[in-house]
């Protein structure tokens, strides 16, 4: 995980009120493809709370 990702991560937390710690695990066990949906998923869900 890079330090983009975390700040993301982070973010989306904090927006969903959920654990950091567990969202970055869960980010762990991804495969690539699952990561770029999520994180697709992660952003549009961000964009729309703005």
């Amino acid at each position: 995980m890079n330090e983009k990702t975390a700040k993301l991560i982070n973010r989306y937390s904090l927006a969903r009120g959920s654990n950091s710690k567990e969202l970055k695990r869960e980010w762990n066990t991804l495969n690539a493809r699952e990561r770029f949906l999520r994180r697709q998923m992660m952003l549009r869900e961000l964009k729309g709370k703005k």
